[in-house]
């Protein structure tokens, strides 16, 4: 990406996952999610947010837990949503920097206590659970455990199922229905519109270190049109657009840019 950064003038490379979260694009959605999920772990109460595939929830989520003290709310992500009922609880015991214990039956005991003494200095664990759309029931029984600690008492945790939208849906089945009635908080993070669109892309650009307006609004109206507001579509069309700008050393992408670009691309959009 050497050639692009020089002919454009960049600082570093848009469009990529390795953006700072702090230069994250705040859409609406984004904000509103910062909002419920900080209201969740200030109440400690459970969390669903859902959206489609490449629409950015995953990001909004771990821009939130970094702008946490971890010395006051410890964060465990977990990203593999197959794990078995031990594994889970292991993971989150390592998470929290504990060594598990050796079988199943003193893994629960273990992880209470655990939460329990955080809980006593005044820590307060944010428990991600991400792609939980795939999660089986028994893990979504112990995660339900998990929040049931003690009868009419503050849950020791504060849980954020994320997934796609299906996730919603499931946990209305008899099976979840415990868990579901459970939750307080839900957000449903749909993709940009065309204005959000727009911004997102002159956001990215900006942040790389652009100053001036490389996509005429032909362009940007074409990408949300093709791309239906994704964020993760509009990076594969934009950082493609950007090497065919350094190939044809243009300066100005317009609407027959985006054309080949989407050509190029076929199969891939949609």
């Amino acid at each position: 990406m050497t050639a692009l950064r020089d002919f454009f003038g960049l600082t570093a490379t848009p469009f990529t996952k390795s953006i700072d979260s702090q230069n994250l694009y705040a859409s609406r959605g984004h904000r509103e999610i910062q909002g419920r999920l900080a209201f969740a772990l200030q109440e400690r109460l459970p969390a669903l947010l859902t959206g489609d595939v490449g629409t950015g929830k995953s990001t909004a989520v771990r821009a939130f837990a970094q702008t946490l003290d971890h010395n006051l709310y410890p964060v465990v992500y977990l990203s593999n949503p197959h794990l078995g009922v031990t594994a889970l609880y292991r993971e989150i015991l390592l998470a929290l920097q504990v060594e598990p214990a050796f079988g199943f039956m003193r893994l629960l005991p273990q992880l209470r206590a655990t939460l329990h003494d955080l809980a006593r200095k005044g820590r307060s664990v944010l428990l991600i659970v991400d792609e939980a759309h795939l999660l089986s029931p028994p893990l979504f029984d112990q995660l339900r455990f998990l929040l049931n600690d003690e009868m009419d008492s503050a849950s020791l945790i504060s849980l954020v199922l994320l997934g796609q939208p299906d996730l919603a849906h499931k946990l209305r089945f008899a099976p979840y229905e415990a868990l579901h009635q459970r939750i307080a908080v839900r957000y449903h993070l749909r993709p940009f519109d065309l204005e959000e669109t727009a911004g997102y892309i002159k956001h990215h650009m900006r942040v790389a270190g652009y100053q001036g307006q490389l996509f005429s609004d032909s362009f940007l109206s074409g990408v949300h049109d093709h791309t239906k507001g994704v964020a993760r579509k509009i990076n594969n069309v934009c950082r493609n657009a950007l090497l065919l700008g350094v190939t044809e050393q243009k300066q100005i992408l317009d609407q027959d840019d985006l054309k080949r670009v989407l050509l190029d691309l076929e199969g891939q959009i949609g």
